[in-house]
């Protein structure tokens, strides 16, 4: 009977480990609560290659777009920015005369 008492162990300890597993994924929503902020979300996320991935983020109603892994991340800047007036702007001219 040894045997016995051994299986049992083993299912038991199988069992609590399965438990614990889906315990901790109905628990963590509450967990993380704490972790969120208001100012700063990931909007999109494009995995380009292995390594790197391009993400869309919002910080303080802003958002920006990051480049990451590889050697380094590259901040590609603001994107909801207006764009800059052009350098040079012809004059208008009346084509009718």
């Amino acid at each position: 009977m040894p045997w016995l008492t051994g299986f049992v162990s083993l299912v038991l300890v199988i069992a609590l480990i399965l438990l614990t597993r889906y315990g901790v994924k109905f628990v963590e929503p509450y967990l993380v609560r704490g972790r969120r902020t208001r100012d700063l979300s990931i909007i999109e996320s494009l995995a380009l290659d292995q390594r790197r991935k391009l993400s869309l983020f919002r910080c303080k109603g802003r958002t920006g777009l990051i480049l990451t892994g590889g050697g380094n991340d590259v901040f590609l800047g603001w994107t909801d920015e207006t764009p800059p007036p052009p350098a040079f702007v012809l004059p208008e001219t009346d084509l009718d005369d």
